[in-house]
């Protein structure tokens, strides 16, 4: 510890170097603590998911095809679901949005028994299901759009050629940090209404059923019997959890997780080769004073600790501000990163995220500091004292 403020000091030798060592370090490391938080995200996710019970039954051909609402009701029936409810996906603009946030037409009265990791207050949900053109909303897509009870919304349809008029009758929050608050929930009667009166091919379908089984256990006979009802029918089913239904969205990007993997472990290595680069410049300066400590008596072990240190006070400043940092950023300002509409309606570091990021920086600063370090080392007290920088 007597030798920190010696490695301080060597730290702000050259304030300039140091300070843009440090920024290259810092927003590195918050992208790759963003990426790994976005997986940590997604883990969680599927974690929470498991012992909630929930598939997704669509059409065999995929999201495009639709399936008839005698579905629902038939699914129902089968031996050990709970409750089902069509659910339909609308992707309507709100006012100049280029992307639509989640909108999801289904049953006010069954859809928060499935999804009961959402909380509505009981008089809201209430007044949801008495109005057919109510909707209910997620706390954080409130926030953002400044909507309170009350309120009127108008979504134009993109997908179907209806626009929807709906009144914000209830405002849900989640019981985990990981609950999507940026969706929008209205009465599928509503818009299977408005198709009706238009004629219209979509009118009494439904995208997919969302349903909750009985308990976990009987989640693979469910979905075994679900396809097999409908197998020889006009439209056969493919029934998943919601685990794999969510995985489905991300596997349509490509192997996120490989090529998040394999980002960071190019930026970890450049950040070793700047930081590096800069202890090699830092030391080349300083060969006559290595010389001198060495002529008063500082062994090798000694001279390689304190350039191993000084590498990684200045990649754990770079780590503190970039992981760390972005910990504290997303605390205190609610930014939310939605990739895929509806499948992540907000964004948090997880502590073990940011923690494993100052972690990395740790270990960035003693793999860049290795090779200056032995460099170091390894001079003479005649040539260091010799050599003219």
């Amino acid at each position: 510890m007597k030798f920190l403020p010696l490695i301080w000091k060597n730290v702000m030798r050259n304030e300039l170097r140091s300070l843009f060592t440090c920024m290259s370090i810092a927003v590195s490391l918050f992208l790759v603590t963003l990426l790994y938080a976005y997986m940590a995200m997604q883990a969680e996710i599927a974690e929470n998911n498991k012992g909630q019970n929930r598939l997704m039954v669509m059409h065999q051909s995929g999201l495009t095809a639709l399936l008839p609402l005698q579905h629902v009701d038939r699914v129902r029936a089968v031996e050990g679901v709970k409750v089902a409810t069509a659910w339909n996906w609308f992707g309507g603009k709100y006012k100049d949005d280029r992307i639509p946030f989640a909108q999801f037409a289904t049953d006010p009265k069954l859809v928060f028994q499935i999804l009961d990791d959402l909380v509505v207050p009981p008089d809201q949900l209430a007044a949801f299901e008495r109005d057919r053109t109510g909707c209910v909303v997620g706390t954080k897509i409130a926030a953002e759009k400044g909507w309170k009870l009350g309120d009127k919304i108008v979504l134009k349809g993109d997908i179907y050629p209806v626009d929807l008029e709906l009144t914000v009758r209830g405002i849900y929050d989640g019981k985990t940090e990981s609950a999507d608050r940026k969706m929008l929930f209205f009465n599928w009667l509503y818009l299977d209404e408005l198709l009706r009166n238009r004629r219209e091919v979509f009118a009494g379908m439904t995208g997919t059923v969302f349903l909750k089984t009985e308990s976990t256990d009987d989640i693979p006979e469910v979905m075994r019997k679900i396809d097999s009802q409908f197998a020889s029918s006009d439209a056969p089913t493919r029934t998943m959890t919601e685990q794999a239904f969510r995985q489905m969205f991300t596997e349509m990007l490509g192997n996120v997780r490989a090529f998040i993997r394999n980002t960071a472990l190019a930026v970890v290595f450049s950040l070793i080769c700047v930081a590096a680069n800069g202890m090699a410049m830092a030391l080349r300066e300083r060969t006559r004073e290595v010389a001198v400590l060495r002529s008063i008596g500082f062994g090798r072990i000694l001279v390689m600790s304190l350039v191993l240190g000084e590498a990684v006070a200045i990649a754990v400043v770079g780590g503190v501000i970039g992981s760390l940092g972005g910990k504290l950023l997303f605390m205190l300002f609610d930014i939310t990163l939605t990739a895929i509409p509806g499948m992540a309606g907000g964004f948090y570091i997880p502590w073990s995220t940011a923690l494993g990021g100052l972690a990395l920086a740790v270990a960035i600063g003693l793999a860049s500091g290795v090779v200056p370090a032995w460099q170091a080392a390894r001079v003479s007290v005649v040539d260091g004292l010799r050599k003219v920088v």
